[in-house]
């Protein structure tokens, strides 16, 4: 990923991951929370996102009298939080990232349990 997302985008990426389907633009308009863009200009904000490689275009769907494309996810919300972390350390190995990840998500709250399958999936690795 070359650019982290604006606010815009991450709200619309956070809904594309919540309704896990292709959404049109009237209904990306219609569902996000909060959003402080002028409509028009959310042909911009997606083609953004689809440089940056988050969203593709899934298909086309009507809209209204015309058709109008839709627009998916193209990564999961923990391979973007992966993407971010390359980004956020580049100058850590993949070994680093790993070695300091594991315990900071473990001591966040994670149960007893989850801690188990980690060590389970790692003895696999």
């Amino acid at each position: 990923m070359k650019n982290p997302l604006s606010q815009n985008e991450f709200k619309i990426m956070r809904l594309l991951w919540q309704k896990d389907r292709p959404l049109s633009r009237p209904e990306i308009i219609e569902m996000v929370p909060d959003r402080d863009w002028n409509p028009n200009s959310i042909h911009l904000i997606l083609n953004n996102m689809i440089e940056k490689g988050v969203i593709r275009v899934e298909g086309m769907t009507r809209c209204g009298r015309g058709y109008g494309r839709t627009y998916a996810a193209a990564m999961s919300n923990l391979e973007y939080a992966l993407a971010v972390l390359h980004e956020a350390t580049p100058d850590l190995s993949s070994d680093e990232r790993a070695l300091g990840l594991i315990p900071l998500l473990l001591d966040d709250g994670a149960s007893p349990e989850t801690a188990e399958k980690v060590k389970a999936t790692l003895k696999t690795r």
